[in-house]
């Protein structure tokens, strides 16, 4: 039997054992609570406010850029839309990556709970 499998199989016998809060986040809203659970729980709020500032600033900016009167200024509001739209783009992908993270972080404890009753056996 692979041990892949056998990991597999043990963690999902033993998956009641388990503590039901700390792994309780399959769906994606779920995950994206549990950002705000951690030791970063604050930076994490922060994080959500510059996006949501960023998301407004973004709206403005394209608003602007529509509704500019000559070239000069649908540049000038363009280039600070795509700027803003950047922003919010990479503060999403903090947040993806610190849910990553989390979701990691999560099956190595799982694993370890695993190894330290015995129950998965030696590779060799």
């Amino acid at each position: 039997m692979n041990l892949d499998r056998r990991i597999r199989e043990e963690l999902s016998d033993r998956e009641p054992e388990l503590d039901p809060a700390e792994f309780d986040d399959r769906g994606l809203f779920g995950m994206l609570f549990r950002v705000f659970t951690g030791g970063l729980r604050r930076w994490a709020a922060f994080g959500m406010l510059l996006t949501l500032v960023a998301v407004a600033l973004t709206v403005w900016c394209a608003i602007g850029f529509f509704t500019a009167p000559d070239v000069d200024g649908r540049v000038f509001w363009g280039v600070l839309a795509l700027a803003a739209f950047h922003a919010v783009s990479m503060f999403k992908l903090w947040f993806f990556m610190e849910m990553n993270r989390n979701s990691v972080l999560r099956e190595v404890k799982r694993v370890e709970r695993a190894v330290e009753r015995g129950s998965v056996p030696d590779p060799d």
